[in-house]
This record gives C-alpha cells, sequence and structure tokens, in this order.
C-alpha cells in the first residue's frame, strides 16, 4: 500500500494504483505519458503488431480494473466516491461548522472547570 495520507484503506490502494511512486523505476506509470508514447508508436507505424495502441495500454486497462474492483468491494469508498465536487464543499464547510461550535463548547467547559478550581 501506498505511503498515503488517506485514511480509508481502499482509497489509499486506488491512489496507489493510480498515482505514480517516485520511488519506482522502469516504465512511466503515468497515465497520459503512456498514452501519448503509445498513439506515436501507432503513427509512426500503424501496421506493427507491436505498436499496437492496445498492447501499448493494456497496463492501463489492468490498473483501471484493479480500481474498479476496489471501489465494488468498498461500500465506503463508493460513498466517498459518489459524492460530487459540489457536495463534498457543502459537507466540509457544515463539518467546519460543527467543529467551530464543538470548540466553543470545550472553550466553555474549560473556563468552567478553571472556575471551579479556583473556589
Amino acid at each position: 500500500m501506498a505511503s498515503s495520507s488517506l485514511s480509508n484503506a481502499s482509497l489509499a490502494q486506488i491512489e496507489a494504483l493510480l498515482v505514480p511512486n517516485a520511488q519506482s523505476s522502469g516504465q512511466s506509470s503515468e497515465f497520459i505519458p503512456q498514452l501519448y508514447y503509445a498513439l506515436h508508436q501507432v503513427k509512426k507505424d500503424p501496421n506493427s503488431s507491436v505498436n499496437s495502441l492496445e498492447t501499448a495500454t493494456s497496463s492501463i486497462r489492468h490498473r483501471l480494473k484493479q480500481c474498479k474492483s476496489h471501489i465494488a468491494e468498498s461500500e465506503e469508498c463508493r460513498a466517498l466516491l459518489s459524492k460530487t465536487p459540489e457536495e463534498w464543499e457543502a459537507a466540509l464547510r457544515q463539518r467546519q461548522k460543527d467543529l467551530a461550535v464543538k470548540q466553543q463548547v470545550f472553550a466553555r467547559l474549560e473556563r468552567q472547570i478553571r472556575d471551579l478550581g479556583d473556589h
């Protein structure tokens, strides 16, 4: 599993599959460079079976299938990924409001405890 800051294990596995690891060597694990290279090879020699787009993009398809499998297996992961960015913004704003209220309650309790200790 990737050394990720994600607390959801399924999302961390998906991130590990999709986000290239800086420590890995060999072929680029990023999708876009792989696709550009594959298209360049096909354009250069369209009749070569070695340069077929299907062959060149097989690792991308495999990684995407693994991600799909992780998502299918995790209800929590599906719930997290089902929200739109706007829904997440609203949820984050609400959580920030909730945290602010909790901080106020804790500060009030701290003052009350301090006042009780002074008496």
